[in-house]
């Protein structure tokens, strides 16, 4: 269990709904069933925000992999000059 979440019962969302959700807005609460961990709650203010966060990573991990092609095509002489480049994507498009 991570630092930081404050843990309720399950009981709990049924008798104290309105102080859970409360919580929430501070922390994420973990319910659990029968003594054990079952569910995490969170506002969903830090649920958007966490996805947009995830979103943005995932975005720079596959910038990096790319980034990181480039590298390798550029070490294993994978390279051309420019012009040639553009004069063959200009000769597909005309095609």
């Amino acid at each position: 269990m991570a630092i930081g979440i404050s843990i309720r019962p399950s009981k709990d969302l049924r008798t104290n709904y309105g102080q859970i959700s409360a919580l929430t807005r501070q922390t994420p609460v973990a319910i659990t069933v029968n003594g054990r961990e079952d569910t995490v709650l969170m506002s969903h203010e830090d649920y958007v925000a966490q996805q947009a966060a995830l979103e943005e990573m995932k975005e720079r991990l596959e910038l990096y992999a790319h980034f990181a092609q480039a590298e390798d095509d550029v070490r294993l002489g994978r390279v051309k000059p420019l012009d040639d480049a553009f004069g063959e994507i200009i000769k597909a498009i005309s095609e």
